[in-house]
């Protein structure tokens, strides 16, 4: 697999295994939830030359996550985790569009 694809596939293993069972089990502002999240935005920073023509959009979708767990909005953060997941998992298995995107 080549790194593009590992880094994705990483990322969204730790999105689907541990964020999102966590946030379902735990209060939206618990610290745990919080320092995943954190995780997950420094992961994506670093990685995000690995997929140029989405790893900056990547990053802006999980700083709003952080925004809306800050506020406590487990909908929201639910739903827009959903969005990086399904990103990931596209990326990962090799897409060159995700869904509701569109390159100019």
């Amino acid at each position: 697999m080549d790194p593009a694809r590992h880094a994705a596939w990483n990322a969204y293993l730790a999105v689907r295994v541990g964020l999102l069972p966590d946030l379902e089990a735990l209060q939206v502002e618990d610290c745990r939830v919080a320092a995943k999240l954190a995780a997950l935005a420094v992961r994506l920073r670093q990685q995000a030359p690995l997929w140029p023509a989405y790893g900056d959009r990547l990053g802006i979708v999980v700083s709003r996550a952080r925004e809306l767990q800050r506020a406590g909005d487990r909908a929201g953060l639910t739903a827009v985790l959903r969005v990086v997941l399904l990103w990931l998992f596209r990326l990962s298995q090799g897409a060159a569009r995700l869904p509701g995107t569109s390159i100019s």
